[in-house]
């Protein structure tokens, strides 16, 4: 499942980051957060951080730290950002020597996981790694009462570089999405072909609700507008 990452990490942010989408989201986000008590300059990391293209939107008004599986998309990271630090890990069981003011996991990332018990065990990680009174904010890929299957089509076209991109999302079985990417790459006066499908758990919405309830979260808010894609959950560690 993770194993193409190391083709798709050399055109990730080429195809992907889109300062059009991005800025608004992590403005909405940098709001939610705020609203609900983080501190400024607080600590926050990034899951699923890939590689790091949520970092500048955030680097400003907090200390920012990464997470990701793939070893590839860190490798990327790293380069681009020396100054900060970025771990490896799995959003089911990551276990690190410190802890945060707020964890987030942005993009519908948190569907990697795939199955609700792996969801649950996810948040339960999210909560140890929160200070008292820190914040987490989840957007699903989609939840069950909103999933539809669709055809995506996209492109880059860039001096050096052209992409066309398109994805097929469909159920492929109660409660798991498919997503089946299709890439053509243009460069250096060659076209070559890159397919990848992934696996990802399509959780209700009240599944996401309980799932950080049962870790020792407070669901504060619920975020359904269309400037964060997906949506939002946000919960705050309740203090001890």
């Amino acid at each position: 499942m993770y194993s193409d990452f190391e083709t798709i990490s050399t055109y990730y942010d080429d195809l992907y980051v889109n300062d059009e989408e991005y800025a608004p989201e992590a403005a909405k986000v940098k709001e939610l957060l705020t609203r609900h008590g983080l501190p400024p300059r607080g600590d926050l990391l990034l899951l699923a951080c890939g590689t790091g293209g949520h970092v500048p939107y955030f680097r400003d008004e907090y200390r920012v730290f990464g997470l990701d599986l793939s070893e590839d998309m860190l490798a990327r990271a790293r380069a681009k950002f020396p100054g900060l630090a970025f771990y490896g890990g799995n959003l089911i069981d990551f276990e690190l020597e410190r802890d945060f003011d707020a964890v987030i996991c942005l993009y519908g990332s948190i569907g990697f996981v795939r199955t609700v018990e792996n969801l649950r065990a996810s948040m339960r990680r999210i909560a140890a790694h929160l200070r008292p009174g820190g914040l987490t904010l989840i957007t699903p890929w989609s939840t069950e009462e909103d999933f539809s299957e669709m055809i995506v089509v996209d492109a880059a076209d860039k001096p050096e570089l052209k992409i066309a991109r398109m994805e097929q999302v469909r159920l492929k079985e109660p409660k798991v999405i498919e997503v089946i990417f299709h890439h053509l790459i243009g460069k250096d006066n060659d076209v070559t072909y890159h397919k990848q499908a992934m696996e990802i758990g399509l959780f209700s919405r009240e599944e996401y609700r309980s799932s950080m309830i049962d870790a020792g979260l407070d669901v504060v808010e619920e975020y359904r507008g269309a400037d964060v894609r997906g949506g939002a959950y946000i919960g705050k560690r309740i203090s001890v």
